[in-house]
Protein backbone atom coordinates (compact mmCIF):
# COMPACT_ATOMS: atom_id res chain seq x y z
CA UNK A 1 0.00 0.00 0.00
CA UNK A 2 3.06 2.61 0.57
CA UNK A 3 4.35 1.90 -2.51
CA UNK A 4 0.94 2.73 -4.56
CA UNK A 5 0.87 5.99 -2.64
CA UNK A 6 4.34 7.34 -3.32
CA UNK A 7 3.40 6.18 -7.00
CA UNK A 8 0.08 8.39 -6.70
CA UNK A 9 2.04 11.54 -5.24
CA UNK A 10 4.53 11.29 -8.18
CA UNK A 11 2.23 10.98 -10.48
CA UNK A 12 0.07 13.80 -9.05
CA UNK A 13 3.13 15.92 -8.90
CA UNK A 14 4.27 15.38 -12.34
CA UNK A 15 0.81 16.01 -13.63
CA UNK A 16 1.08 19.51 -12.20
CA UNK A 17 3.64 21.19 -14.40
CA UNK A 18 5.89 17.98 -16.16
CA UNK A 19 8.02 21.00 -17.61
CA UNK A 20 8.49 23.37 -15.01
CA UNK A 21 12.61 22.89 -14.69
CA UNK A 22 12.93 26.38 -12.81
CA UNK A 23 13.11 28.03 -15.96
CA UNK A 24 12.13 31.77 -17.16
CA UNK A 25 12.08 34.42 -19.15
CA UNK A 26 14.16 37.82 -18.07
CA UNK A 27 10.99 39.85 -16.93
CA UNK A 28 11.09 44.03 -16.93
CA UNK A 29 12.25 45.60 -13.22
CA UNK A 30 12.47 48.84 -14.67
CA UNK A 31 10.76 48.78 -17.92
CA UNK A 32 12.01 50.82 -21.21
CA UNK A 33 10.15 53.93 -21.36
CA UNK A 34 10.59 56.23 -24.10
CA UNK A 35 8.45 58.97 -24.30
CA UNK A 36 7.70 61.91 -27.01
CA UNK A 37 9.52 64.21 -24.84
CA UNK A 38 12.83 62.19 -24.88
CA UNK A 39 13.27 62.79 -28.63
CA UNK A 40 11.44 65.58 -30.14
CA UNK A 41 14.64 67.80 -30.47
CA UNK A 42 15.94 64.79 -32.69
CA UNK A 43 12.72 64.19 -34.32
CA UNK A 44 12.25 65.07 -38.07
CA UNK A 45 9.38 67.09 -39.33
CA UNK A 46 8.21 65.10 -41.91
CA UNK A 47 8.15 61.99 -39.29
CA UNK A 48 5.08 58.98 -39.73
CA UNK A 49 6.40 56.24 -37.79
CA UNK A 50 9.17 53.79 -38.13
CA UNK A 51 10.82 50.91 -36.62
CA UNK A 52 13.87 50.28 -34.34
CA UNK A 53 15.66 47.20 -33.16
CA UNK A 54 17.75 46.82 -30.13
CA UNK A 55 20.01 44.11 -29.43
CA UNK A 56 21.70 43.77 -25.83
CA UNK A 57 22.53 40.88 -22.98
CA UNK A 58 20.78 40.67 -19.79
CA UNK A 59 23.56 39.64 -17.19
CA UNK A 60 22.99 37.43 -14.28
CA UNK A 61 22.10 40.38 -12.07
CA UNK A 62 19.31 41.92 -14.36
CA UNK A 63 21.44 44.79 -15.76
CA UNK A 64 22.12 45.12 -19.67
CA UNK A 65 25.41 45.22 -21.51
CA UNK A 66 26.16 45.78 -24.96
CA UNK A 67 23.24 47.67 -26.40
CA UNK A 68 23.26 47.68 -30.36
CA UNK A 69 21.00 48.84 -32.71
CA UNK A 70 20.74 46.42 -34.93
CA UNK A 71 17.99 48.47 -37.44
CA UNK A 72 16.67 51.84 -37.34
CA UNK A 73 14.69 53.79 -39.53
CA UNK A 74 16.39 57.34 -38.21
CA UNK A 75 19.96 57.60 -36.93
CA UNK A 76 19.16 60.48 -35.30
CA UNK A 77 17.24 58.59 -32.33
CA UNK A 78 19.88 55.80 -31.64
CA UNK A 79 21.66 57.34 -29.53
CA UNK A 80 18.33 58.56 -26.86
CA UNK A 81 17.20 54.79 -27.66
CA UNK A 82 20.77 53.59 -26.41
CA UNK A 83 20.94 55.45 -23.38
CA UNK A 84 17.28 54.83 -22.36
CA UNK A 85 18.01 50.70 -22.67
CA UNK A 86 20.50 51.29 -20.44
CA UNK A 87 18.37 52.52 -17.85
CA UNK A 88 16.32 49.63 -18.30
CA UNK A 89 16.59 46.91 -15.34
CA UNK A 90 15.57 43.46 -15.68
CA UNK A 91 15.04 40.57 -12.79
CA UNK A 92 17.62 37.67 -14.68
CA UNK A 93 16.95 34.71 -16.78
CA UNK A 94 16.50 31.55 -14.61
CA UNK A 95 17.78 28.02 -16.14
CA UNK A 96 17.03 25.14 -13.39
CA UNK A 97 16.05 27.91 -11.05
CA UNK A 98 19.66 29.82 -11.55
CA UNK A 99 20.17 33.26 -12.85
CA UNK A 100 21.70 33.24 -16.50
CA UNK A 101 23.03 35.52 -19.06
CA UNK A 102 20.64 35.60 -22.07
CA UNK A 103 20.82 37.49 -25.24
CA UNK A 104 17.61 40.13 -25.92
CA UNK A 105 15.71 41.39 -28.73
CA UNK A 106 13.71 45.08 -28.14
CA UNK A 107 11.82 45.79 -31.29
CA UNK A 108 10.56 49.62 -30.89
CA UNK A 109 7.93 50.43 -32.70
CA UNK A 110 7.10 54.62 -33.32
CA UNK A 111 3.30 55.56 -34.17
Amino acid sequence: MKRLMCLILMGVLAAQNPLDDGSQSPQPKKPFKLTYYDIREKIHANYDGGKVLVEFWIDERGSVESPIVRDTFDMNLNSVILDKVRQTEFYPALQNGKPVKVRYSLPIVFK
